[in-house]
C-alpha cells in the first residue's frame, strides 16, 4: 500500500490506495512509520516526498478499516465501544503522532505533493511536512467534526503554526472545503501549480534540496523547531552550536571555497 521511489538522493513515499483516496489504514500508518524512520537514518536520503496516487493526497482515516482484519482491541472496540477508557483511546491515537513528528522534525527537508483532497489525516500528514506544493486541485478539509472528532494528534499544533489560531479555528469548527487558492492565501500550502506540473515543480525543488547544503538545512529545521516552542534565550542556544557544525561541516568549508574561487559549490550533504 506504500510505494518506495528513490532517484538521486530524494525518496517518494506514495500512499497508494487510490480507489480509497489514499485513506489510511492501521497497516498503511504502520508501513508509513516505518519508512519514515529509515529516511531520517538513511545518509544517502537528503530530501523526502509524501504524495498520493491517482487523484488524491490522502482523504483522511478509513473508518471502514479498509478491508483489514481487526485486532483484538478493534475488534473489543466494535463490540462494546463504551467499554474503552478515554485514556486508552489516547495512548492509542498518540502512536499515530510518531508520523508526523518524523516528518515535521527529521533533519532533512519534507515536502507534500498533493492535487485533489488533503483531509482530516491526509491535512495533518501535509501540514506536518516542511513545505506543500500543491496543484490547482488540491482541496483542504479538517473533516474532523463532522465525524465527531475533534481532531488527530499533532493536527491542532501543526496547524496552528501554519496559519495562526484565529484561522486554525475556523478550519477545525466551521469544517469547511478549502480551495487550492485560498489555502495559498492564509499560508495553509506554499506553492500552487498546474495540475500537470505538480510532479515537474516537486521533483525540482527536491533536486534543489538533495544537490544543496545538508548539514545547514539539518541545522535550519533544528532552529525553527526550536523557536516554535522556545523563548529568544532557548533559540539562541540551539542557534550558536547548530551554525558551528554547519560551518565546520565539508559543506560549510566547500561554500567558503567556492565563494572565494568564484565557482558553483559542490555540497555533498555532510
Amino acid at each position: 500500500m506504500l510505494r518506495i521511489d528513490d532517484t538521486e538522493c530524494v525518496r517518494t513515499l506514495t500512499l497508494n490506495r487510490p480507489e480509497r483516496l489514499n485513506t489510511l489504514t492501521p497497516a498503511l500508518a504502520r508501513e508509513l512509520h516505518a519508512a519514515l524512520v529509515e529516511c531520517a537514518r538513511d545518509p544517502g536520503v537528503r530530501c523526502v516526498i509524501l504524495t498520493g496516487a491517482g487523484r488524491g493526497f490522502c482523504a483522511g482515516f478509513d473508518l471502514s478499516g479498509g478491508g483489514e482484519p481487526p485486532d483484538a482491541l478493534t475488534q473489543r472496540w466494535s463490540e462494546d465501544p463504551l467499554w474503552w477508557e478515554p485514556e486508552q483511546v489516547a495512548a492509542r491515537l498518540t502512536e499515530d503522532i510518531q508520523i508526523p513528528i518524523l516528518l515535521h522534525r527529521m533533519p532533512k527537508p519534507t515536502i507534500a505533493s498533493i492535487r485533489g483532497p488533503a483531509a482530516g489525516s491526509g491535512l495533518v500528514l501535509a501540514a506536518a511536512c516542511d513545505l506543500r506544493i500543491v496543484s490547482e486541485t488540491a482541496v483542504f478539509k479538517t473533516a474532523f467534526a463532522s465525524a465527531g472528532r475533534c481532531g488527530d494528534p499533532g493536527g491542532s499544533y501543526l496547524i496552528t503554526q501554519l496559519v495562526g489560531p484565529a484561522r486554525a479555528r475556523e478550519l477545525y469548527l466551521l469544517d469547511e472545503k478549502i480551495g487550492a487558492e485560498q489555502a495559498l492565501a492564509m499560508g495553509l500550502v506554499s506553492k500552487v501549480v498546474a495540475d500537470a506540473q505538480l510532479e515537474a515543480e516537486t521533483a525540482a525543488m527536491a533536486s534543489r534540496f538533495a544537490k544543496g547544503p545538508g548539514i545547514a538545512y539539518a541545522g535550519i529545521k533544528r532552529n525553527l523547531n526550536a523557536a516554535e516552542t522556545g523563548t529568544l534565550e532557548d533559540t539562541m542556544a540551539v542557534e550558536g552550536p547548530t551554525n558551528a557544525r554547519a560551518s565546520l561541516s565539508h559543506d560549510g568549508k566547500e561554500a567558503g571555497r567556492a565563494f572565494i574561487e568564484k565557482r558553483p559549490p559542490q555540497f555533498r550533504g555532510y
